[in-house]
């Protein structure tokens, strides 16, 4: 998945053009957001640089949290938004259960000035895959935001994998890094199945959400 992610990083580098300014402390300037935007590459390489976790060492038992950057863009088509957040991800090995979320997001509009983002998404429930979808999961999320005087609703499925091997430990995966998208967007335009919607002040929106951490 790491042509994928660095593709992401990079789209929404490119998405976001113009000069931004600093309207309050909550609201980034282009030149911040760009930082948080290659804080999640490198974060997204250095995952990707590890193997995949192998069948023996995905857990059937015991919780992990895994935390890092996520990054979600949202096209409204009269408006749009590139943003970057903290996500957690808490996964139940034992039962399937997750939980966790994406907060504190920082986001630019399509021009790179800095907007105010409140609101979170949630992960409400999940799958840890097994036998031929062995090192894969899938979490549902859902969320409410607004940028600036915009309201976003999103809905739907991230699919992701574990990364890699601790020789020791009952939790011996080490990282996870998952990607969900809309018709249209990006990460489908890659090959993925869509598996979210979004609106845009209740109108069809196209979105693009990818989220890594490290337990």
């Amino acid at each position: 998945m790491k042509l994928v992610m660095s593709a992401i990083a990079l789209a929404s580098l490119a998405a976001c053009g113009g000069a931004g300014t600093d309207l309050s402390p909550q609201v980034p300037t282009l030149s911040q957001f760009e930082t948080s935007v290659r804080s999640f590459g490198a974060t997204a390489d250095n995952i990707d640089s590890m193997t995949d976790t192998v069948p023996r060492n995905i857990p059937s038992t015991g919780t992990s949290t895994f935390s890092g950057p996520a990054l979600l863009s949202v096209d409204g088509f009269t408006n749009s938004y590139a943003m970057t957040g903290d996500s957690r991800l808490t996964v139940n090995f034992a039962n399937d259960d997750m939980s966790g979320g994406v907060t504190n997001f920082r986001g630019v509009d399509e021009n790179g000035r800095g907007v105010n983002v409140g609101g979170q998404i949630a992960f409400t429930d999940g799958l840890v895959g097994s036998d031929d979808t062995s090192g894969l999961f899938a979490v549902d999320f859902n969320g409410n935001l607004t940028a600036g005087s915009d309201r976003i609703a999103l809905d739907g499925i991230a699919i992701g994998n574990f990364e890699g091997n601790r020789t020791t430990g009952s939790i011996r995966t080490r990282a996870i890094q998952a990607v969900s998208g809309t018709s249209g967007s990006f990460i489908v335009d890659q090959g993925f199945p869509p598996s979210m919607t979004a609106t845009m002040n209740g109108n069809s929106a196209v979105a693009d959400f990818a989220f890594v951490g490290e337990n």
